[in-house]
């Protein structure tokens, strides 16, 4: 039997402080060397997008084994009015590898790449963080701001947020406004995320930066989730200069994919040894933040490890509450 589970099943079923502390969690198995994440494969041309096939593992008490399929089609809301990241997750029992679920994996994605980033504020804000700015007002930007208010356990109190679809960003300030009980501000320019915020967050399809790292204010917080190619970057070579502490949710897989960290390294201006996968830090095994001055960075290209822990929740929640349709194949 098959488990199927929808969008509104997982939704049904799955929470930002569930995602949370499961992505949290497969980052310290990944750490303690109990997770298996095969760099995740790349089709495009002559196809008009992205497709990634991603596997992974994870042991200890998850003892989880799946593969994600995701496709990035920038075209989709204009041409198809279909959203631009889709995703299906395959679950397999560990111990035989028969395929036992097949779950929408759209909101999976999105709600584990908020995750990340919440994780990276639990371990790296300022304690005293409550203001935040966003680059752009999408399905995963809402996610995002999400993660932030977890991770630092509601205390977040404000959002500007800025994008250049003006009807996005009025449909973001309602949802967030009315989700988490927050402040939005809707801001005319990207400069303006930058003055007076604890956390900076980027949620983009840009391949060039976004911001001048000399305007970056000392003290804050950036996570950067948009570009994952050796050739984008959401983060100038400045910013990276500046960061006191520079990790990432898996240091080999950005220093694949992850233009924000190969660009500066490739121009002499940090070394791979700077990187910390945030593991090490939640382990205790790095220092984090030292300093209310210091500038941190977080990078993420998305790992498998993250939906592999998230979609496991998912099914055996699925499994206990009994939500979805088994098919016999």
């Amino acid at each position: 039997m098959v488990r199927i589970l929808t969008k509104e099943n997982v939704n049904q079923l799955l929470t930002m402080p569930d995602a949370l502390e499961y992505v949290e969690e497969a980052y310290k198995q990944l750490t303690l060397g109990n997770a298996l994440v095969p760099q995740r494969i790349a089709i495009t041309d002559p196809a008009p997008g992205l497709t990634l096939i991603m596997p992974g593992i994870i042991g200890g008490k998850m003892n989880a084994l799946a593969t994600k399929i995701v496709s990035v089609y920038k075209q989709n809301p204009e041409k198809y009015k279909m959203p631009t990241v889709l995703a299906k997750v395959m679950i397999q029992d560990i111990n035989t590898g028969d395929i036992v679920g097949i779950m929408d994996g759209s909101l999976i994605t999105a709600m584990r790449t908020g995750a990340a980033t919440g994780v990276s504020v639990k371990y790296l804000a300022r304690k005293e963080s409550n203001i935040m700015g966003i680059y752009s007002a999408g399905v995963q930007a809402r996610k995002q701001v999400s993660a932030v208010y977890w991770g630092l356990n509601g205390k977040l109190e404000k959002c500007l947020v800025f994008d250049p679809v003006s009807s996005t960003a009025d449909e973001f300030k309602k949802e967030l406004e009315a989700e988490l009980g927050i402040e939005v501000a809707i801001v005319g320019s990207g400069d303006e995320i930058l003055s007076g915020t604890d956390i900076i967050v980027a949620a983009t399809t840009s391949t060039t930066p976004l911001f001048s790292g000399n305007d970056v204010p000392d003290g804050v917080h950036i996570s950067s989730i948009g570009a994952h190619a050796p050739d984008a970057r959401e983060l100038d070579s400045k910013t990276i200069e500046r960061a006191s502490i520079l990790t990432a949710g898996l240091k080999e897989a950005c220093l694949a994919e992850a233009g924000d960290y190969i660009m500066p390294i490739n121009e002499g201006i940090i070394k791979e040894d700077d990187i910390i996968s945030i593991g090490e830090i939640i382990l205790g095994r790095k220092t984090g933040r030292t300093s209310d001055q210091d500038i941190t960075v977080f990078k993420s290209v998305g790992i498998s490890a993250q939906d592999v822990a998230v979609a496991k929740l998912v099914y055996d929640r699925a499994l206990k509450e009994n939500v979805g349709q088994d098919i016999d194949f």
